[in-house]
This record gives C-alpha cells, sequence and structure tokens, in this order.
C-alpha cells in the first residue's frame, strides 16, 4: 500500500477554479460531496463515520469563517471540505487515528481538507496591512481587499532522513516519546538551503555526525499542520553520536536491532504504510 495522504484522487482543477461560475457548478452538482473537520479533527454521522454531506447540506450547519472550500474533482465529482465551530457538534475523531484507518483516496482527501483548512484559520487577516482577508477561488487563495495582497496555501518543505554508516543506523528519540521509541531524524529546511544542506545540517545538529553523502527515496504531504516530508537516506562517517537541539537521546542500532524496534514498540505508533519515516527505515532493512 502506498504512503497515507500521497497519490491524491483529485484534480485540483487549477485553472478551472479561478471562474466563479465553475465553483457555483461544482457547489450545485448532484454528486458534490464535502468532507467536515471540527477542531482540526474528522467531525463524525451519527454512524460513526466520516461526515460527508452534499455542499448545500454543509452550508446549513455553523461553519467556520472559511466555509466551504473546493478541494477538487474525483473525475465529475467536485470535492470541498468545511470546519464546524467548535462546541456546534460533538468532538471529532482523533485526525491521526481517522486517517489511519480511512481509506487511501479518503485519507489524502482528508489531508488537503485539513491543509487548507487549518491555513485559512491561520490566514484570516492581511499579513501585510491586517485587514480582513476576503475568500477567491473556492478558498484557494484569499485576497486582501485593502492593500490586494493575495494569500496561497503555504507547504512547510522538512527533511527526513535515516543516517546509517555501513550495517549500523543511528536513530534518535525525543523527550515527549514514550519510552524505548527511537526513529528517524528530521527538520524543517532554512531559506537559501539545498535538500541536501538541510540534510547535513540537521543531522549535525541533532547528533553531531557529518554526512557524506544523501539520497532522495520517497516525499509525503503531511497535514500537521501542512509540511512536505522529503525523505533521504544519508551515509554519515563513523562516531558516536551526541544528542543535541530536540534530540533526548541518539544512538546506533544494527539491523537486527531496528526490526525488533519496528516490530515491537514502534507498531503502536501507526500502520507501516503511515509514515514515510517507515519507508525509510525498510528502506534500509532490505539494503537500499
Amino acid at each position: 500500500m502506498h504512503l497515507t495522504f500521497t497519490r491524491t484522487p483529485l484534480n485540483h482543477a487549477g485553472p478551472q477554479r479561478t471562474d466563479p461560475a465553475f465553483i457555483d457548478a461544482c457547489l450545485r452538482h448532484p454528486m458534490a460531496r464535502t468532507v467536515l473537520l471540527t477542531g482540526g479533527d474528522v467531525a463524525l454521522s451519527p454512524e460513526g463515520e466520516p461526515q460527508i454531506l452534499h455542499p448545500a447540506q454543509a452550508a446549513d450547519l455553523p461553519l467556520d469563517a472559511a466555509g466551504l472550500v473546493f478541494l477538487g474533482l474525483e473525475g465529475d465529482m467536485p470535492w470541498f471540505a468545511a470546519s464546524i465551530q467548535a462546541g456546534a457538534v460533538p468532538p471529532g475523531l482523533d485526525f491521526r487515528r481517522a486517517t489511519m484507518i480511512a481509506e487511501p483516496d479518503l485519507a489524502a482527501i482528508l489531508g488537503r481538507a485539513r491543509a487548507i483548512l487549518t491555513w485559512h484559520a491561520r490566514r484570516h487577516y492581511c499579513s501585510n496591512c491586517g485587514a480582513e482577508n476576503a475568500s477567491a477561488e473556492g478558498g484557494t487563495k484569499l485576497v486582501c481587499p485593502s492593500c490586494g495582497t493575495e494569500h496561497f496555501p503555504r507547504t512547510d518543505p522538512s527533511v527526513i532522513m535515516l543516517p546509517f554508516s555501513g550495517e549500523r543506523c543511528v536513530m534518535g528519540r525525543q523527550p515527549a516519546w514514550p519510552p524505548g521509541v527511537f526513529a528517524t531524524l528530521a527538520g524543517f529546511m532554512e531559506p537559501g538551503e539545498t535538500i541536501e544542506e538541510a540534510c547535513a545540517r540537521e543531522v549535525a545538529e541533532e547528533t553531531g555526525l557529518k554526512v557524506i553523502s544523501s539520497r532522495y527515496i520517497a516525499s509525503q504531504p503531511w497535514p500537521f499542520p501542512s509540511t512536505l516530508m522529503i525523505g533521504l537516506l544519508a551515509e554519515i562517517e563513523p562516531g558516536e553520536p551526541v544528542a543535541a537541539d530536540d534530540v533526548e537521546e541518539a544512538r546506533w542500532f544494527t539491523r537486527e536491532e531496528v526490526r525488533e524496534l519496528y516490530e515491537g514498540p514502534m507498531m503502536r505508533w501507526g500502520p507501516p504504510h503511515y509514515s514515510v519515516s517507515r519507508l525509510l527505515v525498510e528502506t534500509w532493512l532490505k539494503g537500499g
């Protein structure tokens, strides 16, 4: 199974969504669907399933200021998203849990929905002049009516890597994680960096070890709140890791130790396909 949140079934319809008549037609389409969130989690139907309604039904609910946001087309079927005001409905199902058990296509749709709706919640006012932004292009763009600044949903690139040397790899743990849990290293890219430079910097900052070379494996949209995880295998120079930055402990693992870890404590974190971190580990275990 492919990574969760990847291989979206949606055509984002970039050229078409600039036309208000297109968005209006999508809202009226008899097969149109709206996924609903509340407090960042997945709103549930009375049957305990993700709440999916026609836009006309969703519009009658007490929605946050973003209203109905266009997500894209699945074939001819338009998809929208909306966030129900906090307290107006019972708490939703934890977003991570919901997308762990959802069908892959729905999980990808929910991921796009959460990322865009979170952006709306954080960009209510223009960052240039402070005026209230107005929604445009089905909610995939905001425009300031005062100064004309256009605001687009942002994605923050982050490198996530498994450092290795020969038959051993280095993994770290953060203080908030359950005892015994170790995972790959990760960090946000900084302005002016290449992916390879960000990988080398993060490994050095978190372990004190030097990267010799790095190799891209895969990427994954990560809607917490809106990140692109860029997965790499990083060959490093041998040495004793010194944990720093947000890493509490970092150490070497043999292949057998990694297998035992990921077949034990790490399995409780979610299914193997849920994170590119697991893909990096499995690629290395297979000699990749």
